[in-house]
């Protein structure tokens, strides 16, 4: 038994259920110990006739589990004995194993098969290769390469469907077909297919239901794209997704807890949650997420904790590296709106322009949303975005010497965000937009609304003009994120409405921009927009 318990190389639950036991003609009174992916080990009442190698079948309803297996070790146990069972297959239900513990056993055991995971008529499939993630697939249409391309905002529906009629015709891959169209270039393939693939994997982490099976065996190697992807990466980002307390408040930990961390020795769930600058709910999740990706562990006395092993370590390094940048990403532009532009960039007002030329190069390099592509956020991406676009926009300020002066001007009078000063120069520079945006010179008015809001980000109609400017820049993503600003400030307003739903029918979401086109002539029965909006809906 002492061999095989150093071969373990799968998480252990510990789980007390009682159940029968069928052995030769026979019925034992059985009660579960703890069990893994691959094992069991449960203790037995008497002694029945059992050897190396004995065929049983387990069927545990408490578990869900119902499968044949083997006996792998045993030892006797006072009155009775303990067994070791190794199952056929690994197979359950995803409310006894979690899905980073699965991805992570599979990793540390370098097996290659297939995962499917399933929940209703919805089938997902991770490709695993010697333990590593390599590729997934989804039987839900917006799981699609198309749809997913169109969500990010780099495919039209029009070249859609003209896209997805040639790949039926020809029979060809749609990734294949788009980059013939032209509708892509060959590099952005790896991106695009990464980018499907990795929505895939981090939408199962909002599933509290399902039942999944690995399918041990060679891979189909037709067509078949090979990526490698971190599995502790994919943990710590899907586990961050969620966003209901109740998915993780029945696995969580009590609050004195201590959680060990390879740098710094351990610390209390409480103590984190009194220093963590985050908010309680945000503090529990991100702790969530390490523990998931097994990064950092829980402290025990008796030395009987799983270890992490050097690959899970070296993904845990991309894991935090990746958290520390959302993190940094959240807190600027929670920031901007009280901070200035010196502050922004981390310069003075007596800086030289090759000062602040080179203070901005380092910010762009930082949070230039082309070094971040890979990110499947579109809520993260519109910050991103935002944050760059009033990062460029105090380059310019700041740059140009008569821009400079009467920025300057502006911050010798402003004591508070919301100062009087600060509401005139929002209006000023509102009115500007407003010009630059009837001359349609969209990169100007989308600078100049950008600066209204900045100064002053209590209007709903700076919001909504920046948004209009967005959409018509094709930005829809950070338009639909201006547009909802703007309605949460007034959320009776139908134009509002209307317009954000012409954006969810720019983005392909048809269902979402119906019921928002229906609210708005809800509200404003006479509301043009809108009824344009189902217009073109009925006609498509």
């Amino acid at each position: 038994m002492d061999s095989v318990k150093d071969k373990r190389r799968f998480k252990r639950y510990t789980r007390l259920a009682e159940f029968q036991l069928f052995i030769g003609g026979n019925t034992y009174q059985a009660y579960t110990k703890n069990f893994s992916l691959n094992g069991i080990c449960f203790t037995i009442k008497g002694m029945p006739p059992i050897t190396m190698g004995t065929p049983v079948d387990i069927k545990i309803e408490e578990l869900s589990l119902a499968m044949p297996g083997k006996v792998v070790w045993k030892k006797q146990n006072g009155s009775g004995l303990m067994v070791g069972v190794e199952m056929s297959s690994i197979s359950g239900l995803l409310k006894h194993f979690p899905l980073s513990d699965i991805f992570l056993d599979l990793q540390r055991n370098e097996k290659t098969g297939i995962l499917e995971v399933r929940n209703g008529n919805i089938c997902k499939r991770i490709y695993i290769k010697n333990g590593d993630i390599i590729f997934a697939a989804s039987n839900l249409e917006e799981d699609r390469l198309g749809e997913v391309l169109i969500k990010v905002g780099r495919l039209t529906l029009e070249q859609y469907y003209h896209s997805f009629d040639v790949m039926k015709k020809t029979g060809k891959r749609h990734g294949s077909v788009l980059v013939e169209l032209g509708y892509l270039k060959p590099k952005e393939i790896f991106w695009a297919v990464t980018n499907q693939v990795e929505e895939i994997i981090l939408s199962l982490f909002q599933w509290k239901e399902g039942k999944f099976e690995f399918k041990e065996g060679p891979l189909p190697s037709e067509e078949l794209i090979t990526l490698k992807l971190s599995a502790a990466n994919l943990i710590y980002r899907g586990c961050k997704r969620i966003d209901n307390i109740s998915h993780i408040r029945h696995t969580f930990l009590p609050m004195d807890t201590i959680l060990n961390h390879s740098i710094d020795g351990g610390h209390t769930v409480r103590e984190i949650l009194s220093i963590s600058p985050l908010d309680d709910f945000q503090t529990i999740k991100t702790l969530y997420a390490l523990m998931s990706a097994r990064i950092i562990e829980i402290h025990e006395k008796d030395g009987t904790e799983d270890k992490i092993g050097e690959e899970i370590l070296k993904e845990a390094e991309e894991a935090v590296l990746d958290s520390a940048f959302v993190e940094n990403v959240e807190e600027l532009h929670n920031r901007l709106p009280s901070i200035n532009y010196y502050d922004l960039l981390s310069v003075s007002k007596w800086s030289t322009s090759d000062d602040i030329k080179r203070a901005y190069y380092k910010k762009a390099r930082e949070f230039h949303p082309d070094r971040h592509f890979y990110l499947t956020s579109n809520t993260l991406k519109n910050k991103l975005n935002n944050l760059f676009s009033i990062l460029t926009i105090a380059y310019k300020t700041l740059s140009d010497p008569k821009m400079k002066k009467e920025y300057d001007e502006s911050l010798s009078f402003r004591t508070l965000p919301g100062d009087g000063h600060n509401l005139d120069m929002a209006k000023a520079k509102f009115e500007e937009g407003k010009q630059a945006l009837r001359k349609k010179l969209y990169a100007d008015a989308a600078a100049l609304f950008g600066q209204a809001v900045y100064l002053d980000n209590s209007v709903p109609d700076y919001h909504f003009y920046l948004g209009l400017t967005l959409e018509n820049e094709k930005k829809l993503h950070e338009a639909e994120e201006s547009v909802s600003k703007a309605l949460k400030l007034d959320p009776f307003n139908s134009l509002y409405m209307a317009e954000l739903g012409h954006i969810y029918l720019e983005l392909g979401l048809n269902l979402r921009a119906k019921n928002t086109f229906e609210k708005a002539v809800k509200f404003d029965p006479s509301n043009e927009r809108a009824t344009e909006g189902l217009q073109k809906m009925g006609n498509r």
